[in-house]
């Protein structure tokens, strides 16, 4: 048995349809089916269209020609929206105007059954306001070419069929799918609490991470800041164990390049100069006593007498053999003259010198000792970066610096430039407003 059924859809998805638009589809659409019928040779006064298979919340429903229709007038009737039948132009802006009350954004389907009882659309066509205007500029074009106002035309394609298939199509499955869809949102909500548990217990053990690192930095600073004062301290006492075993001369000589190991272990530096200083303690007294032994002729008594007499006397009442010995024995008190500090000169031009101004600043850790002339110690210590101190100089005075790359030294408040590398030691002799570098 031929059937004659057309599935008409809007608003799928939507929740509820306007009354006016309800109206305007249903009542265009049935206009529309009613001029194709007589175009296709359906029989007007036997049948009726009716509505079946109505969906909620939107405005889907099943139209079917109720009356007797062959297999032929079926066919042709589907060929319509194919654009292969010819129809009145009057049908055709009858299907354009089934859009009148959609808005822009909308889409009416009309799904065409397969010829028998199937129960599912087979195809479907698209209709849009967009549609619709083009279909009316097309019949106006015909019109205005022809002359007439109701030839015959062929109905204009709307949309790509695989297109609206994808759109409209399975909507017997519809329920399913969104019983399965809320099941999958369920499974997702599921999944994303938990990992967002996940995400806040990383974050807590992060925190307790950082919190963890800070309090050993914080510790750290704290072992390296006693650490600095305890190497201050022991260069400190260092440098004064150094001054106390071999005093520094008004000006020294440029003393040999040396490293912070060594300034903080004077013994190992002047380990040579000890041993020499020893060494000829122990010859000059061997050599006096080998001296007073070989020239000593009788009992000891005798020539401690002799020792003691004053060289003026013309002869002991001793024997006059030790006589001429006499002016022999008298240069035994020859270190006499080494430790009479004869550089009494040297002061003088000390005293004369040039008052100077002496600033430095520190940008990185260096070692610094400051020393006049006299051998007085205006500063030791360890500078760090940021430190700035200034000294008022009477006279000559002498710099050494630890790292001598991050000091800068400043003469009467002008800079002297680089005086070394970073991480080497260096030397610098003030002088009447005058500098000298040396390692």
């Amino acid at each position: 048995m031929a059937r004659l059924r057309v599935r008409i859809e809007l608003n799928r998805g939507g929740v509820g349809v306007p009354l006016h638009k309800l109206v305007s589809v249903v009542d265009e659409a049935q206009k529309f089916f009613h001029m194709l019928g007589q175009d296709v040779r359906i029989g007007t006064g036997q049948g009726e269209w009716l509505g079946f298979d109505f969906e909620h919340e939107s405005l889907n429903f099943t139209a079917e020609y109720v009356g007797p229709v062959t297999a032929e007038q079926v066919q042709a009737f589907y060929a319509a929206f194919d654009g292969t039948t010819p129809l009145r132009r009057g049908t055709i802006a009858q299907f354009a105007r089934i859009t009148t009350a959609i808005g822009e954004d909308e889409l009416i389907g009309f799904g065409l059954y397969p010829p028998g009882d199937g129960t599912e659309p087979s195809e479907w066509r698209c209709l849009s306001r967009r549609d619709a205007l083009r279909i009316a500029e097309e019949i106006q074009l015909l019109t205005e070419a022809s002359g007439e106002p109701d030839g015959e035309s062929h109905l204009p394609a709307v949309s790509d069929p695989s297109v609206v298939a994808r759109l409209f199509g399975d909507r017997r499955d519809r329920h399913v799918e969104q019983g399965k869809l809320a099941e999958y949102v369920r499974e997702v909500e599921t999944n994303l609490s938990g990992r967002i548990a996940q995400v806040e217990s990383k974050v807590e053990e992060h925190s307790g991470a950082l919190q963890e690192i800070r309090t050993k930095s914080t510790a750290a600073e704290d072992s390296f800041r006693n650490l600095l004062s305890a190497v201050e301290t022991f260069v400190d006492q260092a440098t004064h164990q150094f001054e106390r075993i071999s005093p520094p001369p008004a000006l020294p000589a440029a003393p040999p390049r040396e490293t912070l190991a060594e300034i903080a272990n004077p013994f190992g530096r002047h380990w040579r100069s000890v041993a020499t200083a020893a060494a000829l303690v122990v010859l000059v007294g061997s050599a006096s006593l080998v001296l007073r032994l070989s020239h000593t002729p009788g009992p000891a008594n005798p020539e401690v007498v002799a020792a003691s007499a004053p060289p003026a006397s013309p002869a002991p009442p001793a024997s006059p053999a030790p006589v001429p010995q006499l002016p022999v024995n008298t240069p035994a008190p020859a270190p006499k003259p080494a430790p009479a500090p004869k550089p009494a000169p040297a002061s003088a031009p000390a005293a004369a010198s040039q008052a100077m101004r002496i600033d430095l600043e520190a940008s990185e850790p260096a070692w610094v000792s400051l020393t006049q002339a006299d051998g007085s110690k205006l500063f030791v210590g360890l500078m760090v970066a940021g430190d700035n101190r200034g000294f008022d100089l009477p006279g000559a005075a002498v710099l050494r610096a630890g790292n001598a790359g991050g000091l800068a030294v400043r003469l009467d408040g002008k800079p002297i430039g680089s005086i070394g590398p970073h991480g080497g030691v260096r030397q610098v002799e003030f002088n009447n407003g005058a500098f000298k570098i040396s390692q």
